[in-house]
């Protein structure tokens, strides 16, 4: 016997009038392919309000609800596992963790299981109905920090919504190579690497990103920043960093190799070389509840690596201040 699972959406506003089933479908199951996603439709698994939509082409508007069974295959892509979540903030409709690092949001090739997607399922089997279950947004396997997750169906949806429209605030903190001089807004856009496609790049064809950044101390050849996300594209922050020449600390792959410099002590040459990950953590989340509309914020202090980095930059300046003088 064929066990499915069903997500139930509706067609948020952000749509247009009339928009391609195949089109929205890509955009609520953004972790699926688009050829999987053009199977479900043509293999009669798309339901738009109680009738079989069967054609990519077919077109859907704001507010149609569309159920989706997908085939349930027996697999570690939905299995529970008892991964322990640090839990800031929890209701009935959301939840918000402080993610550890070293923890990948959804499986894939590589990271079959151990992920955010089979912790959230332990606690709860609910979120397997629910798109992504229920994770609207990502961070890398090695960033830290502060991430908001819907646990049902309208919560996901409205915050989704939210998403889209901006109205979410996403700030970040992050340590760069380089001594900045002030702070500033980068619009560049940002899509694949043509030939690496693991990786992205500033690139015209790509899609529109933009991130603020401001200048919370610098040091004699690094600086400590405060980064503010107004769109949310993949690497966004790391590959924006890298092209304007300050890439991130500990980035494996759009950091740089590092080489000794005048007036930096061994020890803290060692501990920027070796650190062992991008030195970035999402600070603070700011939105409207997406159920009761109450205005909500949420502060995660800087994990102890990041806080022995800057520690260690400080005491550099210190003493070389000290033999200077």
């Amino acid at each position: 016997m064929i066990n499915f699972k069903k997500f139930t959406v509706i067609v948020s506003n952000t749509f247009s009038k009339k928009t391609r089933l195949d089109k929205v479908l890509s955009k609520l199951f953004s972790q699926y392919s688009r050829t999987c996603i053009k199977k479900w439709i043509v293999n009669f698994r798309v339901n738009v309000n109680g009738k079989i939509f069967d054609k990519p082409n077919m077109y859907v508007s704001y507010g149609d609800k569309i159920i989706v069974s997908i085939v349930n295959e027996s697999n570690n892509f939905d299995s529970p596992q008892n991964i322990s979540l640090c839990i800031v903030y929890e209701d009935k409709d959301i939840l918000v963790i402080d993610k550890q690092t070293n923890l990948v949001v959804h499986p894939g090739a590589g990271n079959k299981c151990g992920t955010l997607l089979n912790a959230l399922l332990y606690r709860n089997s609910s979120f397997m109905h629910i798109p992504r279950s229920g994770i609207v947004h990502r961070l890398d396997k090695n960033t830290t920090g502060l991430m908001i997750i819907g646990k049902n169906i309208i919560s996901y949806n409205a915050l989704i919504e939210l998403m889209r429209s901006r109205k979410i605030i996403r700030q970040y903190e992050t340590v760069v190579h380089g001594r900045m001089i002030s702070g500033g807004t980068i619009i560049r856009p940002i899509a694949r690497h043509p030939t690496r496609r693991t990786i992205m790049t500033v690139s015209t064809s790509g899609k529109k990103a933009i991130t603020h950044y401001r200048v919370i101390k610098r040091f004699s050849y690094h600086t400590h920043l405060r980064v503010k996300l107004e769109t949310g594209r993949t690497h966004q922050i790391r590959v924006h960093m890298l092209d304007i020449h300050y890439p991130l600390i500990g980035d494996p792959i759009y950091g740089k190799k590092y080489q000794s410099l005048k007036n930096i002590s061994k020890e803290t040459f060692k501990m920027v070389k070796e650190f062992p990950r991008q030195a970035l953590h999402s600070s603070k989340l700011c939105l409207k509840h997406p159920i009761t509309g109450v205005q909500m914020k949420w502060n995660s202090c800087l994990p102890n690596d990041m806080l022995h980095l800057l520690k260690q930059l400080n005491k550099n300046d210190i003493e070389q201040f000290n033999y200077n003088f």
